[in-house]
This record gives C-alpha cells, structure tokens and sequence, in this order.
C-alpha cells in the first residue's frame, strides 16, 4: 500500500502542475476578455482595469504570481461577481455538487452492484437479461438526456417532484437519478461479467463442494475478484460524475459549482475558471488514488 500511494503522489504533483500550466495558457490565449461588454469600455478605464488585476503583465510574470498565490490557497478574485474571492464561490458550490456527485455514486454502486449479481446468479434467466437490457439503456442514454425527460415526466406531468431549485432532498431525487443511471449501467455489466467468471474458478467450485454457505461462497470468495474491474471504473467515474454535475446543475437549476464554471467561462472570468479547474484536478488525482488503493486491498497481488 505504501508504495502504491508514494507512486501515484510521484505522478500527481507534476500532472496537477500540468493541468494549471495547459490552462492558464488556454484561458489567456483564448479571444475576449472579462471587461468586454456590450458597450465598450474606454481605452484608459479598460488600461486601469487591466492594471489592478495585473493582466497588463507579460504571461511568465502572470504565471508566476498565479502560482505563488495558489501555494498560499489564494486563487484571487472574481472578474465578474464583485466583491467576491474564487475561493467564497468554490465554498458556496462545492458542497451543492459534492452531494449530488456523491448521492450519485452511491446510487450507481448499488444499482449497478446489486443488478450485476443478480444476473450473474440466473445466467440466462429473465432476471439477467432484463439487467442487460436496462444496463444498455442506461449506459446509451447520457445524462443530458435523461434528466429534462425526467424532469418532463415527474416534475412537469406528474407534478411529483420540483422542477429546479434547491429546495430540499426532493429536489435532488431527479437529478440523483440522471446522473447516476449511466454508470450504474456500466457497473451492472462489470460486475456481472466479473462475477460469472469468478463463480466458474476452480477455488469457488472447491469451495461449494466443501458445503460452504452459498451466501458466503460469493461474499467471500466470489465477489472480491469480481468487484477489481468495477473498482478500477469507479475511480474515474466519480470524477466523472462530480464534473458531468454541471449539465445537471443546470438543467436543474441547481446552485452547485457547475453554474460558476459555465458564468465564468462565458464571462472569461480567469480566476474563476482557473479556480474550478484546478479542483476538479485535485479531486479526480484523489478519486483515482482511492480507487488504486482499494484495488490493492482487493487484489495482493499489485501491493508491492
């Protein structure tokens, strides 16, 4: 384990490094500016502008004081929503999409898990080929699709559900759902196919043959090696789920951090953009450095 952790550490530092240097460049060389607006601004009101948040600079002498500030947890302020630091925005929608990317997750790991198993069980049966059939629809239609037709059906037809808003855990029941049903999907089908390969090893027949409980049989010896696949997909799927949050969030009117990624990329609010960027950098190194963690706890073999 130690040594697993010291590798992916070795690599993280430089890629995060990467992501800040690619997209502070990208964002610079970008056309528009923050200060564009309808009606021009004047050439010495822009030049006073430019000057306070220090874009007047050459690129290296920008870059270097972006990364001086950024070691201190200074990610400046905002170009666009006054008054306010990139960090107080970070902290006001990073809990909004951290509870959808996690209810999320967690959703997708038990539909996905438990329908897995249950196909695996009755190869060929009703029950594994209506998880095939469900999987498949699931992992076909992204979530962009399925959540306005969700919201269509539950919220605006049947009038069960909150359309938008953030107004309490219902409102975060439909966009759960079409966030989480494409990776369930997937988590079905892996854990289905890892499962019906392990339930045919030869320890899992030996073990049957013993008497062992059946229960036992496919927590203990059955599942393990099934879930190695499943875990190794979870890692970039829950990244994947915190960033694909913002199509949601805005479908679904949701204040996450998703609303300020799109305002300030429209906006070309630098800091802003450059703030939300480099978290979800952090965040996806993170959850693929839990998911590699928990492959070694599942497998021994890759421990060393």
């Amino acid at each position: 384990m130690p040594a697993i952790l010291i590798r992916r550490l070795a690599t993280a530092i430089p890629t995060l490094f990467a992501v800040v240097l690619l997209s502070f460049l990208l964002m610079r060389v970008a056309p528009g500016s923050p200060f564009d607006s309808e009606r021009p601004l004047d050439p010495a009101i822009r030049a006073a502008m430019e000057r306070a948040y220090g874009l007047d600079q050459p690129l290296p002498v920008q870059l270097g004081r972006y990364l001086a500030n950024i070691a201190t947890g200074d990610f400046g302020p905002s170009l666009v929503y006054k008054d306010f630091t990139v960090s107080k925005l970070i902290a006001q929608g990073l809990p909004v999409s951290l509870q959808l990317g996690g209810l999320a997750l967690l959703l997708a790991a038990l539909l996905g898990v438990g329908g897995g198993i249950a196909g695996a069980l009755r190869p060929g049966g009703w029950i594994d080929r209506s998880v095939s059939v469900a999987s498949s629809l699931a992992v076909a239609l992204p979530s962009f699709v399925t959540g306005p037709v969700l919201a269509l059906v539950f919220a605006l037809w049947l009038a069960w559900l909150p359309v938008s808003g953030l107004g309490g855990p219902s409102s975060l029941v439909l966009p759960v759902i079409a966030l989480a049903l494409p990776v369930a999907g997937a988590v079905a089908r892996l854990t289905r196919t890892g499962l019906a390969a392990a339930l045919a090893q030869d320890h899992v027949r030996t073990a049957r043959a013993r008497g062992i409980a059946p229960v036992r049989v496919i927590v203990r010896h059955a599942l393990p090696p099934a879930l190695i696949p499943v875990v190794s997909y979870l890692g970039p799927a829950a990244a994947g789920l915190l960033t694909g949050a913002v199509v949601i969030e805005t479908v679904f009117g949701l204040p996450g951090l998703g609303r300020y990624f799109v305002q300030g990329a429209l906006n070309r609010d630098y800091p802003l953009v450059m703030g939300v960027v480099i978290l979800y950098a952090g965040l996806i190194l993170l959850f693929n450095l839990i998911a590699d963690l928990l492959y070694g706890w599942l497998d021994p073999r890759v421990r060393g």
